[in-house]
């Protein structure tokens, strides 16, 4: 490898501080440590009155693609008129930045590619924290442990289906706990229930006099249910106008060369990043189901009360009974039907055309169903009074818990089979159950925040200290009973958190003891020295990323008791009086202290539920105000919305919809035009690189490098997300570049080493990808020398910094001067 001055001042997203920039130079590698062998020689650093030798310029660039929380483009790009050649972001030592500074190697031009504001740049999408459950169950249905091949027939067809279905139908009955939980603070507390106690609640709640008091119009069970009902319609209608404009603002132009397709490799399919006809036919489904539930709570209690009245001789009728039974028919019948179209896979853009136009028929054709049940619902009806809870809501509850523990336990049972029959690999995470398992957290965390909003609602309006032992001058309002389980399993999950807290502790206290023969071998310094317990503390701490797959099975275990009393519900058909309450059912015979003990544990449940919600809802607020904490939020959405919205139409955004064609545009335009383009990520970055790739067309290969740093493409994306990433999917990326390397540290807890060839490989691929060693970290055990301070532990950040991103960069350029291609007829403008 050619001698190459070492990098300067380059910049790693996750410190986005012009401060926290150290020249590479400045970290000479200690005599000690044995360092990385691909960087031959480290350049010193060059005196700020000396210029240094020019160099030819290359048609090359490096195109640099950020991790998690971005930065501004002036940071990304190092283009501050000062740089930090010594010293660190305290204290430091700086001088004028030049362009020989600004550049890796020596006439390589430099471009980034920011992404950040996709998910952190608006203050307004902070709020996106509050559809948490929803992207759970959209990052589930990808985590599927089978291969994505069409033609699969027998078992493994009938496991996938299954597995697809269950994890959509899961998301659909997401959606539908939401609306009856702001049904059952609307509708059921106080259209229903405190509007029928009349003088009492308006005593306790003033402002409730215009329906509760007996002389107002609106007093009517009819007209209170109506009113109620808007609550649950504003959720819906955010919802809907939240998934329309972030639809909009994503949008992309498909390009006019489709990628090279090929079944190792998922994502390398032409309408991968195509999702907007299957999103919308989902969002039309979606809503048409929750408007459907919100006129199934206004239809049920006055077709009750119709059809008892039928045959006592009232001397006023009531509204026909018949005219409710046909609507619920209807109501029925069209919400079926939108169940059932979320089934519908992916097909030919006309089909899905048509299949979005149908959907859309069934949400308009729900609409105006909804308003005939208003009618319906608010039509005279002399002796109708509200008493106990809201008929159907309760049933409704029961039954929605009850296809919710079904539909888990076929995730379950398929992803069990399609680990036995297709793996695609090894070393997929939880023998194929991590699936399943964020689809089952994901709905034990929206069944929380639903059972909180409830309860907590009921104390509030109430004046209750508890729900569950009621003072004597307080409301007597009862939300279902089906709430106080999830309520117990929110108690007995933070209690699982705080002991996996010490477990943890203890064990990375183990694997600290574990590293220090390690370090003192690869130091040469004693074991006494508190810089040789750093280090390995470091070291630990990047490798109890594995404990993952543990600590998510250790968050399912309260799900495991409710996933039980679904099932028994079926079973026993109990779904029409619903279980009874939790601390009855689980004390038994048992009274006093024990009954008492779990009415606590339930109160505690709603109040922690109720905190988290009150903790997600403050830091969107904070985040309207300060960038940092803006960003700091838009990188837990940089993880987990890089998937398109598949299963839950109403979730996060995918930013890489939008990224991932920008930048394939870009790399296929320079490409064209003779460029050598050096993808480089790191972090997350590093898997829309390795996304890009995969879309480019076939006439792009030769031209395109991947220098990956920091990349969770095997550690992470390889073991949850099986079907797409995974040793043959890497061996068919190498096959796409004309060259990959992978920089990684053992420090790191987020980046590993990439293997292309698994047990199924083959070719002449190899086992792992350049490099196969982990680099130094930290460089040096003392200070180098002109520092009087020894060199941080940087773990996930920096790698730009280090000496091998230099040395690698410079190892995947061409030899040879790239000559350009001819412009094709009709070429596109050139843009980025």
């Amino acid at each position: 490898m050619p001698d190459t001055p070492a990098p300067s001042g380059s910049y790693e997203p996750e410190h986005p501080s012009p401060a926290s920039r150290t020249p590479s130079a400045t970290r000479a590698p200690s005599a000690r440590l044995p360092v990385d062998t691909t960087v031959t020689a480290v350049v010193p650093p060059v005196s700020p009155t000396e210029e240094p030798p020019t160099a030819p310029t290359r048609n090359c660039v490096e195109l640099r693609v950020h991790g998690v929380s971005g930065g501004q483009a002036e940071e990304l790009l190092d283009v501050e008129p000062a740089m930090r050649v010594g010293g660190d972001r305290l204290a430091g030592f700086f001088r004028w930045r030049r362009e020989p500074d600004t550049q890796s190697v020596p006439g390589v031009r430099r471009e980034i590619f920011a992404w950040g504001n996709l998910t952190s740049g608006s203050a307004s999408r902070a709020f996106w924290l509050l559809l948490l459950p929803f992207m759970m169950l959209n990052v589930a249905y990808w985590m599927r442990p089978g291969h994505m091949v069409r033609g699969r027939t027998g078992v493994r067809r009938a496991a996938s289906t299954a597995y697809g279905a269950g994890v959509r139908l899961l998301a659909l009955s997401l959606t539908v706990l939401i609306t009856l939980a702001a049904a059952g603070v609307g509708m059921d507390l106080v259209g229903w229930q405190c509007a029928g106690l009349g003088e009492a609640c308006v005593q306790a709640r003033p402002w409730l006099g215009f329906l509760a008091s007996p002389s107002s119009p609106l007093s009517t069970p009819g007209w209170g249910l109506l009113v109620g009902a808007v609550l649950p319609a504003a959720v819906v209608l955010v919802l809907w106008r939240l998934s329309r404009r972030t639809a909009a603002d994503y949008e992309v132009v498909t390009g006019p060369v489709p990628p090279d397709h090929s079944e190792d490799a998922p994502l390398s399919h032409p309408d991968f990043w195509r999702n907007s006809e299957i999103m919308a036919r989902l969002r039309s489904a979606h809503i048409a189901v929750a408007v459907a539930t919100v006129a199934a709570l206004l239809l049920v209690p006055a077709l009750a009360f119709d059809l008892a009245e039928r045959g006592t001789g009232a001397p006023t009728d009531p509204a026909p009974w018949w005219i409710g039974a046909v609507l619920a028919v209807l109501l029925g019948s069209v919400a079926a039907a939108s169940s059932a179209s979320v089934l519908v896979p992916g097909m030919d853009p006309r089909w899905n055309a048509r299949a979005d136009r149908f959907c859309r028929v069934l949400r308009d054709t729900t609409l105006l169903l909804v308003a005939a049940v208003a009618v319906y619902t608010v039509w005279p009806r002399p002796g109708w009074a509200a008493q106990g809870r809201l008929p159907g809501s309760g049933t409704m509850l029961n039954t929605l818990f009850a296809v919710q523990g079904v539909l888990v336990a076929l995730l379950l049972v398929a992803a069990l089979v399609l680990f036995a029959v297709d793996r695609p690999h090894e070393r997929t995470a939880m023998r194929g159950l991590a699936g399943p398992s964020t689809a089952a957290l994901g709905t034990l965390l929206g069944g929380g925040f639903s059972a909180a909003v409830v309860y907590q609602g009921s104390r509030w309006l109430s004046g209750c200290g508890s729900v569950n032992a009621p003072e004597a001058d307080c409301l007597p309002l009862s939300p279902p009973t089906a709430y106080s389980w999830l309520q117990l399993a929110f108690a007995f999950e933070a209690v699982i958190v705080l002991a996996l807290v010490a477990v943890l502790a203890l064990r990375l206290r183990g694997a600290v003891r574990a590293e220090l023969p390690e370090v003192t071998s690869l130091y040469s310094r004693s074991v006494r020295d508190r810089r040789t317990w750093d280090i390995a503390r470091a070291r630990a701490s990047g490798r109890m990323t594995e404990v993952l797959p543990t600590v998510l099975a250790a968050l399912l275990l309260p799900a495991v008791p409710l996933v039980g009393l679904a099932l028994y519900s079926i079973i026993t058909g109990n779904l029409v009086a619903g279980p009874v309450d939790a601390p009855m059912a689980v004390a038994g015979e048992l009274q006093g202290v024990a009954q008492g003990a779990l009415d606590a544990l339930v109160g505690v449940g709603s109040i922690i539920g109720a905190a988290s919600l009150v903790a997600l809802v403050w830091i969107g607020r904070s985040a309207y105000r300060d960038r940092p904490t803006r960003q700091a939020v838009g990188a837990v959405w940089d993880v987990g919305t890089f998937w398109p919205r598949v299963a839950h139409p109403l979730a996060p955004p995918s930013y890489a919809e939008r990224a991932v064609p920008q930048l394939t545009a870009r790399v296929a335009r320079m490409a064209d035009e003779g460029t050598e383009v050096v993808l480089s990520g790191h972090s997350q970055g590093s898997v829309l690189a390795a996304a890009t790739v995969w879309q480019l067309p076939r006439s792009c290969r030769g031209r395109v490098s991947l220098l990956t740093h920091g990349s969770p493409l095997d550690r992470l994306y390889a073991r949850y997300f099986p079907a797409y990433f995974g040793p043959a999917s890497f061996a068919d990326l190498t096959g796409r570049v004309s060259a990959w390397r992978n920089l990684w540290r053992v420090t790191d807890p987020i980046g590993g080493p990439v293997r292309c060839r698994g047990a199924e490989g083959g070719g002449e691929v190899p086992d792992v990808v350049a490099h196969a060693e982990p680099l130094p970290d930290p460089r040096s055990y003392d200070a180098p020398p002109g520092e009087a301070r020894r060199p941080e532990i940087l773990g996930h950040s920096h790698y730009t910094s280090d000496p091998a991103y230099a040395g690698a960069l410079s190892e995947m350029l061409p030899r040879e001067p790239v000559a350009p291609r001819r412009e094709p007829p009709g070429g596109q403008r050139r843009g980025g």
